[in-house]
């Protein structure tokens, strides 16, 4: 599981998603497409960051370039539920099921409201953590997903 934070601008957003996915135990964190002030003080504070922690960051021009680079088994967009998709349990449920060791799943957050563009919808399939139907901010989204995931990741043998 690795999380993706695609197209910010904002380097608060940046540290604070690095120091969530940090924090609940991810070892990987991408960042695509940073732009303006996310990329001159976010991804040095976000470097730090995973210095700090131990854990691993990498940084890429765009989304597809990502995508072609690692080739992740499945790409999960997770959105708000008021935008559709289908629910990140049963998501990734079910990619539990079919993935093999080594294997990756891109869990990507859009860094600028309200998301993802529909060109990048396209990349991969968009699911929605459970009882998140309204735009929460992109750290909260973040968050609420990955605790979700860790508490999946906990109940499986």
């Amino acid at each position: 599981m690795i999380p993706v934070l695609h197209n910010t601008q904002s380097s608060q957003r940046l540290a604070e998603v690095a120091r969530t996915v940090y924090g609940l135990g991810f070892n990987y964190l991408i960042v695509t497409k940073a732009v303006g002030s996310a990329a001159q003080v976010g991804v040095p504070e976000a470097q730090k960051l995973a210095y700090k922690f131990g854990r691993n960051l990498l940084v890429l021009a765009d989304l597809s370039e990502a995508i072609e680079l690692l080739q992740p088994r499945k790409v999960l967009l997770v959105m708000p539920g008021k935008y559709g998709g289908r629910g990140l349990h049963e998501a990734l449920a079910e990619a539990a099921k079919e993935l093999r060791e080594g294997d990756k799943v891109f869990l990507v957050f859009g860094g600028v409201e309200p998301g993802l563009s529909q060109r990048e919808l396209k990349l991969g399939e968009m699911v929605s953590p459970e009882g998140v139907e309204e735009d929460i901010g992109t750290v909260a989204l973040v968050a609420i997903s990955l605790y979700r995931v860790n508490e999946l990741l906990r109940r499986q043998p």
